[in-house]
């Protein structure tokens, strides 16, 4: 497998978003970071564009846009965010037109050389895991990326309990098709893809994780309140856990994994949980350093 040359350069997708936005203030206080593109479909008026960010208007969902492919040429690394809709009760029309923004970035990113694609997974390809009768196989550390996918989460968000199993979906596509591109450029690409799991908007506090399933809803309760609570609890990424494991995924050095392409979890350390993170640790040099339940009862 050839060896990853050193990324210094970055673009962000989908980068005026939560994430994003996060992501960018962590990287311009990296001294590595040399430049970063900021692509969004309307970057924000005030995007703070400095020596280091260069924002960029461009339509991933838009196969000839030629601004989002000029900028992907001028990258070593790029790391995917962007989605018509990121919660996880996006309808089919919405994941498919996500998946459809990821299958148009791995085509151009085999075309133009990229080194590094780091693509924002979600925990929710494993969300039939809350539930039994998966749930009744978990142990602490037990979630692995090796196990059978269990797409789409149920929840029971104060109306009606509902499954996302579309988001779920398209995350999961996305995930094979990264490493569909790493394995067929023999290594030129390699890819990483973190099942990212619940970092809030804005401070991101423990306390504001809620049954809900959606960042900013009211705690109600419903028919398994108690689990679903923890399970939300136990995927908490804290911000800077969050910069962390990307920054990681961007920079690991693949000559020890066992294909180009790897798929790792992306939780903070959280006591007992039952997503592993110690393959992440391995894999890319993770060390998360929160835990929610310094926080919460």
């Amino acid at each position: 497998m050839p060896s990853l040359k050193s990324v210094r350069s970055v673009l962000i997708t989908g980068a005026g978003g939560n994430l994003g936005q996060k992501l960018i203030a962590h990287l311009l206080a990296q001294d590595w970071c040399e430049r970063i593109v900021a692509l969004d479909r309307t970057p924000p008026q005030a995007g703070g564009a400095t020596d280091r960010v260069q924002w960029v208007a461009g339509n991933l969902g838009d196969p000839s846009d030629v601004q989002w492919h000029a900028a992907l040429a001028e990258v070593d690394g790029a790391v995917h965010f962007a989605a018509q809709n990121p919660y996880p009760d996006a309808p089919w029309s919405d994941a498919c037109a996500s998946f459809d923004m990821t299958l148009a970035l791995l085509a151009a990113a085999g075309r133009v050389g990229l080194r590094r694609v780091v693509f924002a997974s979600s925990n929710h390809v494993m969300g039939q895991y809350k539930d039994a009768p998966l749930a009744d196989t978990l142990t602490p550390g037990a979630l692995t990326t090796s196990l059978p996918p269990g797409p789409g989460t149920r929840w029971f968000n104060g109306r009606e309990t509902i499954q996302g199993f579309a988001y779920a979906a398209s995350k999961l596509m996305g995930e094979r098709v990264c490493l569909a591109e790493a394995h067929r450029s023999d290594g030129t690409l390699t890819a990483v893809c973190v099942r990212i799991g619940w970092c809030q908007p804005g401070e991101n506090r423990p306390e504001t994780i809620n049954t809900s399933g959606l960042p900013g809803e009211e705690t109600s309760d419903g028919p398994d309140t108690e689990r679903d609570l923890t399970w939300f609890r136990n995927m908490w990424l804290s911000n800077r856990d969050f910069a962390a494991v990307i920054e990681r995924a961007l920079l690991a050095d693949a000559k020890a994994w066992p294909q180009p392409g790897i798929v790792v979890n992306g939780m903070s350390r959280n006591r007992n949980m039952p997503w592993d993170i110690e393959s992440t640790r391995r894999l890319i040099g993770y060390e998360p350093q929160d835990d929610i339940w310094d926080h919460v009862a």
